[in-house]
């Protein structure tokens, strides 16, 4: 894929409609060649859970416009391939599309799922791990986008040969839910943007969620208070790790 737009969603309490702020990073011939970012006034608020994790308050963007708003100034980013190192920005930019009515048609690609099948002797598949395994330059996580720099020039280091599967329907749920389990797992814990990914990947997987109502029940009771501790964290894991033996 020789152009593409890498992108990187912080988003201000557990809704994933709830984006504060984008960040992107266009990819031409090989090269970064263009990169913005934009703060948003969120749909419901700022939670101070997520406000500790990326330090973006009310103080910032109570003064910005909402995505609706920013939506004219990168509106051009959806006529690219778009990356993301996760399916959290996707499932961010599909809840902004249906609550805006924007009726974004877009090709999303998650370069963590890449990077497991390209690297998977890695300890886990996060930025920062990347980053250091490329030998790129330090960045400051949780900056939307710095991440989604650093999102570009690893999918840049990636890229190669396709993995071909022809599998059913059924087959590629549970391989989407064991890439994102593994995923999840690797570095032996689970923090919030990781259980907000899974909750909304059950949400967006009704079959699989009724077929497996103790992972749906004990995610969404985790983050009912809209943080995770250490208690729920640890619960969260366990059972992971116990669907993953079940389905591997």
């Amino acid at each position: 894929m020789k152009e593409f737009i890498a992108v990187d969603f912080e988003t201000a309490n557990p809704k994933r409609v709830s984006a504060c702020a984008i960040g992107y990073a266009k990819v031409s011939d090989g090269n970064v060649t263009e990169t913005n970012s934009y703060l948003i006034k969120p749909i419901g608020g700022h939670a101070s859970f997520q406000s500790k994790i990326h330090g973006i308050k009310d103080e910032h963007t109570y003064n910005q416009p909402e995505f609706a708003g920013i939506f004219p100034k990168i509106e051009s980013i959806f006529d690219y391939p778009l990356v993301g190192h996760s399916m959290f920005d996707k499932q961010v930019l599909n809840a902004l599309s249906d609550h805006f009515d924007l009726g974004l048609n877009f090709s999303y690609t998650d370069s963590c799922s890449v990077a497991k099948e390209k690297l998977p002797g890695l300890k886990n598949h996060k930025l920062k791990t990347l980053v250091k395994h490329f030998n790129m330059p330090k960045f400051r996580h949780h900056d939307a986008g710095e991440d989604a720099i650093a999102c570009a020039n690893i999918f840049l280091k990636l890229q190669g040969h396709e993995i071909e599967q022809n599998l059913t329907e059924k087959e590629k749920t549970i391989s989407e839910f064991i890439g994102l389990a593994k995923g999840i797992l690797a570095d032996e814990e689970v923090n919030y943007k990781e259980a907000y990914e899974l909750l909304y990947w059950l949400e967006d997987h009704d079959h699989f969620s009724t077929q497996h109502q103790n992972l749906n029940l004990i995610t969404q009771k985790a983050l009912d208070d809209d943080c995770l501790d250490c208690f729920e964290s640890l619960e969260i894991k366990t059972m992971l790790e116990k669907k993953l033996k079940e389905l591997i």
